[in-house]
């Protein structure tokens, strides 16, 4: 049973591409029947637009079917959030087991558990109006799972002390980071960026600390590794830098090590991660020697399903390719998306080939991440 178990929780990391696929298809063939069509309204009506049932989907392949959801769409309605029908839920066989299993009020505990909105977060930056999506406990129970991911993949352990360093607010990269410690069991103390605590306070609470690794927006963490050089503070402990929020280029991590090397930390990895709020989750590079070429963006597959089109035609392109990020989410609840538009473009597209530096065989994004309308304006 043990086995079974660790098997299950570990899939996503070291599947074939066939296991993932089919794993994938049986995931989102239950996600679509059970809680997307009978529940969210908008895309209950794409699907009634567009004469498909949810049988029709039987796999990622058959997303192909669907149109894109694209940034307008979620700005022009709230109707992405799966909000369930209180006598169709009682009529559904899973909450008819839950019923016979934990009784009336256990299995009503149980599904308000799973889809009652509780939390939320916001775009911001990319449109002229910033957009909720909201969360259950089932979400957030995902993001504790997809944080401890992001560690493992980081090669971070349980006994390292870790500074978050993102800005305090209602986005994705804080709360990642947040439910990351949680999830992996390890001391994580937020700091809430410049604006609450300023440098000079983190700096300090770093250097009490001395931790093993610091989560932060990349043009932050240069500011405060360059006021701790300055104070000659000696973090000697650090080992990993986790940078989220801002592009990284080259000559970014050639600074970062250098002012580590000023303040004791020689050996330093330095990641870089890539989310956005309507994904509801993160993901990060795996540690590479320092000069080589990044490993690429690890994706939980049991999550979501990446695709990558060509911004042109819609058409998806050949692994390896470049285009753009299509996202589709595959288990979540609260706010949702299929096929969504993410206007981001990844220069050496989606490997399914195993990492060459950590050896998962888990999807990967390669390359550069730029804007699309970095191309077109």
């Amino acid at each position: 049973l043990l086995a079974m178990k660790t098997r299950q929780t570990t899939w996503w990391a070291n599947a074939s591409i066939d296991e993932i696929h089919h794993r994938q298809g049986l995931i989102l063939s239950h996600f679509l029947k059970n809680r997307v069509l009978p529940f969210a309204r908008y895309y209950t009506d794409v699907f009634k637009a567009n004469g498909l049932q949810a049988a029709d989907i039987r796999s990622t392949d058959d997303l192909i079917k669907l149109p894109f959801t694209n940034k307008a769409d979620l700005s022009a309605t709230r109707d992405f959030v799966i909000a369930p029908d209180a006598a169709l839920l009682k009529k559904q066989w899973s909450s008819i087991k839950l019923a016979l299993r934990y009784g009336p009020r256990g299995a009503q505990r149980r599904l308000q558990r799973e889809l009652r909105p509780i939390f939320m977060t916001s775009t911001t930056g990319r449109s002229s109006a910033s957009i909720p999506f909201v969360y259950t406990q089932h979400d957030l129970d995902r993001l504790e799972i997809s944080g401890r991911r992001l560690m493992q993949v980081c090669a971070s352990e349980p006994e390292y002390r870790h500074v978050n360093a993102f800005p305090f607010a209602p986005h994705l990269a804080f709360w990642q980071a947040h439910y990351a410690g949680l999830g992996y069991n390890t001391f994580t103390l937020s700091t809430g960026g410049g604006k609450t605590m300023g440098t000079e306070g983190n700096v300090r609470v770093i250097s009490q600390i001395n931790p093993e690794a610091i989560i932060a927006m990349p043009t932050f963490l240069y500011h405060l590794l360059q006021e701790a050089a300055e104070e000659k503070a000696q973090w000697t402990q650090l080992k990993s830098l986790v940078l989220g929020g801002e592009k990284v280029p080259e000559g970014m991590r050639r600074k970062l090590r250098a002012l580590c090397t000023k303040i004791g930390a020689d050996q330093v990895s330095i990641m870089s991660t890539y989310g956005f709020t309507e994904a509801k989750v993160a993901w990060s590079e795996c540690p590479v020697p320092a000069g080589e070429p990044s490993s690429g963006f690890h994706i939980y597959p049991d999550m979501g399903f990446v695709e990558v089109i060509d911004p042109a035609t819609g058409a998806r392109v050949p692994d390896g390719q470049p285009g753009e990020i299509v996202f589709t989410q595959l288990d979540a609840r609260g706010s949702i998306v299929l096929r969504y538009r993410t206007g981001d473009l990844i220069e050496h597209g989606i490997t399914y080939q195993p990492c060459p530096h950590c050896g998962r065989t888990c999807p990967r994004l390669l390359g550069k991440i730029s804007r699309v309308c970095d191309f077109t304006t």
